[in-house]
């Protein structure tokens, strides 16, 4: 693990002069944090943040950065890592640096609830110009992830010297394993038109559109209820239920 000497730029406005006393900890391979006063604050190995702390009539105003470690300048500065699931089967992984120096790559790493250690699926090379950039650079990684438990990511940076360090680690939730379904009869229908729904667990919104995607009717449903739909002018309608990130629809004619 590497030791991280913190520096403390402090500016006082006041007529007398007062100091804060910046106490660092290791958190773990992935960050660091401070306190001061009694207020603690966590942060990404290379991170910045600032803060004003008020004690009595002074006010002083803070910059507490990470500079270097034993073996050098730290190769990324202001790492930000953020993960998400953006449909059922992908999650997306997005980082922003705001230095790059000697930076050869990104490993993406991940593990399942169902498994025992993280492993590498993706090698991301830095954007910086032989590794160097003293400009923010922002990265996007897709996994196709379909596991209905939770996913832990990290990423696993590499030097070009092959120093390693890592970020800290973000928590995706997974995919719900029920399949839901909508039964629709009599097809076509001439006055009314029956619906149930299955395989939901809480209840939802079931639209009504017609063709042009305009909302005519909604109904709050729950599993295994079935609804009786009435008042439809002649057409074609599209009836769609959505479920967190995913939809089911079927469409009904009525004469």
């Amino acid at each position: 693990m590497k030791i991280i000497l913190i520096m403390a730029c402090i500016f006082t406005i006041s007529f007398k002069c007062s100091s804060q006393m910046i106490t660092p900890s290791v958190l773990n391979s992935g960050g660091i944090s401070g306190t001061v006063n009694s207020i603690h604050f966590d942060f990404n190995l290379g991170e910045t943040f600032s803060s004003t702390i008020e004690n009595g009539n002074i006010v002083t105003q803070g910059l507490l950065q990470p500079i270097f470690s034993a073996q050098g300048p730290l190769p990324v500065v202001g790492l930000q890592f953020n993960a998400q699931r953006s449909a059922n089967s992908i999650v997306e992984l997005k980082w922003t640096t705001q230095q790059e120096i000697n930076n050869a790559a990104f490993y993406i790493e991940r593990k399942k609830d169902n498994e025992g250690d993280f492993t590498t699926i993706a090698m991301v090379a830095s954007k910086a110009m032989n590794g160097n950039s003293s400009l923010p650079l922002n990265y996007l990684y897709t996994d196709n992830n379909n596991h209905t438990g939770n996913s832990l990511y990290r990423l696993r940076q590499k030097d070009i010297d092959g120093k390693e360090a890592f970020s800290d680690i973000k928590l995706v939730n997974g995919i719900s394993s029920v399949l839901a379904s909508l039964k629709v009869w009599p097809v076509p229908a001439i006055d009314k038109v029956n619906v149930q729904v299955k395989g939901i667990n809480a209840a939802q919104t079931l639209l009504v559109l017609d063709m042009q995607g305009r909302v005519v009717k909604k109904y709050m449903v729950n599993n295994d209820q079935t609804i009786v739909l009435t008042g439809l002018v002649k057409g074609m309608y599209v009836l769609r239920l959505n479920i967190g990130l995913s939809s089911v629809a079927e469409k009904i004619v009525m004469q």
